[in-house]
């Protein structure tokens, strides 16, 4: 378990980093960036996919895990412009830096936000994770996949798109699938019924030490 107090904001470099995004980077910008980016060992993005102006719903769920891992790493979201979505930006020991994501696009062309976020903020497709709705496994059941095919969802569908390729690793939240399968599109952009919203905090709070431990694993590794 990852204990919240390790994790801090650096405050000073990224405001200094956002700076320089807003005036563009000539040659004296992007060798300051190259210098920020360089007190990093390592990044990683995490994207919460889903629909910006239906953030309640199931199909949501990616964001809402997203806003709850921005919380624990007491970091704070800001509207980006150039990535079409809003980004938060956190340190873990002072050397890896976590750049959140949440798409202000429609979830079937999230991929556009996620393919720009990852060009300004220069991360390697196979350290963007993708957070999303799984309708295969039960309310609540969580699993990371290691890139791989769609399965049918259109975020990360979309991603994959954008970024040409699908090694993404992916963290897949179940929502459970409705009896009737001819309600799916009402189902998954629906709001949680009471049951599911009591469970939906410590489901959340589980997926953000899901993604944290494996982020810890993963880095361990190199």
């Amino acid at each position: 378990m990852i204990a919240s107090r390790s994790f801090t904001v650096a405050n000073g470099s990224f405001r200094k980093l956002r700076l320089l995004s807003r005036k563009g980077f000539g040659q004296r910008g992007a060798t300051q960036m190259a210098a920020i980016q360089m007190e990093f060992s390592s990044q990683t993005m995490v994207v919460g996919l889903g629909n910006h102006s239906m953030p309640n719903t199931r199909h949501s769920v990616g964001m809402a895990a997203v806003d709850r891992l921005c919380r624990h790493l007491k970091a704070s979201w800001s509207k980006d412009g150039d990535c079409q979505g809003d980004v938060a930006i956190a340190t873990l020991d002072s050397c890896q830096r976590f750049i959140l994501l949440k798409p202000r696009l429609l979830m079937n062309i999230n991929g556009r936000s996620v393919i720009k976020a990852a060009r300004k903020y220069k991360v390697a497709s196979s350290d963007i994770y993708l957070v999303h709705d799984d309708l295969d496994r039960a309310f609540g059941k969580l699993s990371i996949k290691e890139g791989g095919s769609a399965g049918g969802h259109n975020g990360v569908k979309s991603s994959t798109t954008a970024l040409g390729t699908d090694i993404m690793p992916r963290l897949r939240i179940g929502i459970g699938r409705p009896t009737n399968q001819n309600a799916v599109i009402d189902y998954v952009l629906g709001g949680f019924s009471l049951s599911e919203k009591e469970r939906l905090p410590h489901i959340l709070e589980e997926s953000t030490m899901k993604i944290l431990n494996h982020v810890k694993k993963r880095t361990d590794k190199t």
